[in-house]
């Protein structure tokens, strides 16, 4: 049941942390928010996720440094990475840990909820 998993989000701009916690909580998950990498380091410091949902543009910590402390600490969470600028992941691949999505803002809520169900290895919600 999509209920056990837990996801974190991570974004600076309160209205899309709320849009994308309406929607999966929607759809029966339980989810946690996120202002910026540094809040999400410190919430995954008190537990586990299953999935983490992060922009790449956020002040104090961003997206590209909260992976690359997710990997030096061997976190195990899936992730899905969301921005609206274009990132080279080819000369920062090895440096992150591998991530299970990738969205373009702005996406429509239904595509994101296929990329959340496809990392997750869930079919369909």
């Amino acid at each position: 049941m999509a209920g056990t998993k837990k996801i974190l989000v991570a974004d600076d701009e309160a209205g899309i942390r709320m849009l994308l916690y309406d929607a999966l909580s929607g759809e029966g998950f339980k989810v946690a928010l996120a202002r910026d990498g540094e809040d999400s380091l410190n919430q995954m410091k008190k537990r586990r996720f299953d999935l983490l949902v992060t922009d790449i543009n956020m002040p104090r910590v961003n997206g590209i440094e909260l992976l690359r402390q997710m990997k030096k600490e061997g976190r195990r969470e899936k992730i899905i990475v969301m921005t609206g600028n274009s990132v080279d992941f080819s000369s920062i691949g090895n440096e992150i840990p591998p991530v299970a999505g990738f969205l373009r803002k702005p996406f429509q809520i239904p595509m994101f909820l296929k990329v959340v169900a496809s990392a997750l290895g869930k079919a369909t919600l």
